[in-house]
């Protein structure tokens, strides 16, 4: 008998309905906690109030359907319905309030924003011709976000919520006491710069972007920047600092198809004196079939600018044809964070 068949006879075709009516249902998820953190219904929690009506009238709702949201969330783990009616915030909840450090408010907003319409266009962008932002919004994201300071600004709070938990992870994983000077390309408000200074204070240090991330970093929105200089500039269209030692690219390369990602690191490569490092400061997809939300991010990202996410020998593939080569790869303490570590290439 074909064993494949056979253990395909035995699965259970109920089951597999509802899990494909789960799969299908996961939007009704991500709008019911988006609304949650919208609606500051978090922060009402957080100042001790419980009752459904109460936390209802605090936000001028509906006390009936506001119920109706609490009990569905409960069934994550965002809240907890203690007694019939009366509802606590859970650790995972508090997330989504405005008060708690590291919440991640901003990002259920934004991903219930036109990160999710941009989703919409998932057509178009099979079709090769142009993202799913693009086809949203009429420009290509990072053009467009210049266009708009505002949801600028409201981008990078929302990356500051998604990847700042990484930072110390990045710091406490790499030695740098071993440079002088480190350059941070595409750093943004400078605030992993800001943690490798106060670890290592020593350093001298650049930062190395477009306009309003060097605004940002200036008015100190990353954290302190004792003695740094300050570049701004392109990664296409203006020379990488020279003279630094280790050069930072955090979640940079994942924005990009292969040729930018090669126009980038041959540009870093240009800048770089032979013994410089350059740290790729991503999460490599796996190169087998381990699950992982990786494969997802690939898509947002597709959708997105056209990027992608890349295991580490994608990566090692876009040093070659930049003049470098992988030295290593160094896991840190954070699960979405990998120092992907690269030197000049002895033929470059």
């Amino acid at each position: 008998m074909d064993s494949k068949r056979d253990k395909a006879s035995d699965v259970n075709p109920a089951l597999l309905h509802k899990k494909m009516l789960q799969l299908l249902s996961s939007l009704w998820v991500t709008r019911a906690v988006g609304t949650f953190a919208r609606l500051g219904l978090a922060d009402v929690m957080e100042d001790g109030v419980e009752d459904y009506a109460a936390i209802a009238a605090a936000r001028g709702l509906v006390p009936d359907r506001v119920y109706r949201l609490l009990r569905a969330l409960s069934t994550l783990g965002i809240v907890a319905e203690s007694t019939r009616g009366r509802f606590v915030l859970t650790p995972l909840g508090r997330l989504l309030g405005s008060h708690s450090p590291n919440n991640t408010r901003t990002t259920a907003i934004f991903l219930n924003d036109y990160f999710a319409d941009m989703w919409t266009h998932l057509d178009d962008a099979l079709t090769g011709e142009r993202t799913a932002f693009e086809a949203l919004k009429g420009a290509p994201f990072f053009d467009w976000l210049a266009q708009h300071p505002d949801e600028a600004r409201r981008f990078n709070r929302m990356m500051l919520e998604v990847h700042g938990p990484e930072t110390p992870a990045i710091v406490a994983a790499y030695d740098f006491s071993q440079f002088d000077h480190v350059v941070d390309v595409g750093g943004g408000n400078g605030s992993l710069l800001s943690a490798v200074l106060a670890a290592y204070p020593k350093l001298r240090a650049t930062l190395f972007d477009m306009a309003e991330a060097i605004a940002a970093a200036k008015r100190g929105e990353g954290g302190p920047l004792p003695g740094a200089s300050f570049v701004t500039g392109d990664v296409f269209t203006t020379a990488a600092p020279e003279g630094g030692d280790v050069y930072l690219l955090r979640h940079l390369l994942h924005d990009y198809d292969d040729r930018d990602c090669v126009r980038i690191l041959a540009n870093v490569g240009r800048a770089m004196h032979p013994q410089a490092r350059v740290l790729v400061l991503e999460a490599p997809l796996p190169s087998d079939d381990s699950p992982g939300p990786g494969r997802w991010l690939d898509l947002q990202v597709m959708l997105l600018c056209g990027g992608r996410e890349r295991t580490v020998e994608d990566y090692a593939g876009l040093f070659e044809q930049s003049g470098l080569r992988l030295a290593r790869t160094i896991p840190t303490g954070h699960p979405a964070m990998t120092v992907v570590e690269a030197v000049a290439s002895p033929r470059a």
